[in-house]
C-alpha cells in the first residue's frame, strides 16, 4: 500500500464529469481523430481548473476521452465489439433506458498505453496530484456472450488472464509516468442476480472473493501510487442497476479488497447502514460517498457531518473520507443535473471535509 498520500485526501472524487455541450455535441456528430483530440483537450484543461478553483486535493481529466467510462479499454486494446451485448437500465419510477456495451470477440491486441492516451496531457496541465481510473477487468464478464466470445477464447479464465496482463502492463506504466492514484471501478461486485459474474447461487460469496482478487492482479507490482476500488451499483443518466446493501458482502468485500481506499456509496438506503464498516481491516481508509451525483438537490452540510460521525462508530474518523457517491457522467451524456449542480456538490464536499477534518490536504 502506499504511504505517501492515501491518509491525507480526506475529501476525493470518484472520477467522471459533466461533459461541456460543445463536447457532447462534437461526439453526438461522431467528430474523430485529431479534431476531437482537440475538442477533448479544451474540456480537460477546463475541468482541471475547475476542481483547483473548488479546491480537490487531487483531480481527474473528467475520463473526457471516454464515451462510458469503460471505454478505456476500448483505446488501448483491440478485440471488443463496442456495442455487442444490451444493457438495460432502469430508475424508481421504471423508466427503462438501452445501451450496448463491449463484448470480446477475438484476441486482444495492444494498439495503445493509458498513460499516452489519458495521463500524458493531464500531467502537463496540473501540478496537482492525478487520478486515473480503470475498469475492473472482472466487469467484462457480465457481457461474455455463448456463441461469440468462446470463439475467440476457450474460456473465461483465458480472456480474463489476457485482460489482466494488458491492465497491469498499463497500471505499471501509469504509476511510473506520474500518476498519484489508481482506481479500479467496480460496478458489479454487487450483481449477485448476474448468472455471468455469480454462475452458482450458492457460492456466491466464494465467487466474489475470486472476483476480487482477479482485478487486485491489475496493480501486482505496481508502487508508488495510491491504490482504491470504487464499488457502484450503477450510474448511467441517474439510474442504477443493483440495488444489493453492503451488510450482505462487506465481510468478504473488505477481507479481500487490499487496496488503500474503499469508495463507498452511501447517498441513499440501497446502501444500507455504516456497520459493515466494521470490516475494514487496519490501514485502509473509507471514503463515504454521501454527496449524491444522481440529483441536483444539494446535501446539507450538517447533516452530512451527522453521517459521518455515525460512521466513525465503527471506523475511527482518521480512516474516513468523503467524496460523491459516483461519478456526474459514467457515460457522455451524463446524469440528469448541470454542472453549476456539479460544481456545488463538490465545493459542499470540500467544505465538508476542511470543517470535519481541518483540511482536504489540497495541495500536500
Amino acid at each position: 500500500m502506499a504511504e505517501h498520500s492515501a491518509a491525507h485526501y480526506r475529501a476525493d472524487t470518484v472520477g467522471s464529469y459533466l461533459r461541456p455541450d460543445y463536447l457532447r455535441k462534437a461526439l453526438d456528430e461522431n467528430v474523430h481523430g485529431s479534431e476531437l483530440r482537440d475538442v477533448e483537450d479544451r474540456a480537460v484543461r477546463e475541468v482541471l481548473a475547475m476542481q483547483d478553483d473548488v479546491g480537490l486535493p487531487v483531480v481527474t481529466d473528467g475520463e473526457f476521452r471516454r464515451r462510458l467510462w469503460y471505454h478505456t479499454i476500448l483505446a488501448v486494446a483491440d478485440g471488443f465489439d463496442p456495442e455487442g451485448f444490451d444493457r438495460v437500465w432502469t430508475d424508481d419510477s421504471g423508466r427503462e433506458v438501452h445501451h450496448g456495451s463491449p463484448v470480446v470477440v477475438s484476441p486482444l491486441l495492444r494498439k495503445a498505453r493509458q498513460a499516452d492516451v489519458e495521463l500524458d496531457f493531464t500531467r502537463r496541465h496540473t501540478a496537482l496530484p492525478v487520478k486515473v481510473t480503470m475498469p475492473a477487468p472482472t466487469n467484462f464478464l457480465s457481457y461474455w456472450t455463448e456463441g461469440v466470445s468462446d470463439r475467440a477464447y476457450p474460456n473465461k479464465q483465458a480472456f480474463l488472464d489476457d485482460l489482466v496482463a494488458l491492465m497491469n502492463a498499463d497500471a505499471r506504466k501509469l504509476a511510473a509516468a506520474g500518476a498519484a492514484y489508481l482506481q479500479i471501478d467496480a460496478p458489479k461486485y454487487t450483481f449477485f442476480d448476474d448468472r455471468r459474474m455469480y454462475p452458482d447461487p450458492d457460492r456466491a460469496d466464494e465467487q466474489l472473493a475470486e472476483l476480487i482478487r482477479t482485478d487486485l492482479r491489475v496493480f501486482e507490482g505496481v508502487s508508488g501510487v495510491t491504490t482504491g476500488v470504487h464499488i457502484c451499483r450503477g450510474n448511467y443518466r441517474s439510474m442504477h442497476s443493483s440495488s444489493t446493501p453492503y451488510e450482505r458482502f462487506a465481510e468478504t468485500l473488505f477481507r479481500e479488497a487490499r487496496y488503500d481506499r474503499l469508495l463507498l456509496e452511501y447517498d441513499d438506503v440501497r446502501s444500507g447502514g455504516f456497520e459493515p464498516l466494521r470490516f475494514v481491516p487496519d490501514g485502509v481508509t473509507a471514503v463515504l460517498g454521501l454527496v449524491t451525483t444522481k440529483r441536483p438537490d444539494l446535501e446539507d452540510t450538517d447533516e452530512l457531518r451527522r453521517a459521518i460521525d455515525d460512521a466513525s462508530r465503527y471506523l475511527p474518523l482518521e480512516r474516513l473520507a468523503l467524496s460523491p457517491q459516483c461519478g456526474f457522467a459514467s457515460t457522455y451524456e451524463g446524469n440528469e443535473l448541470g454542472p453549476d449542480d456539479q460544481r456545488r456538490k463538490l465545493e459542499l464536499v470540500v467544505r465538508t471535509a476542511e470543517s470535519v477534518w481541518g483540511t482536504t490536504a489540497h495541495r500536500v
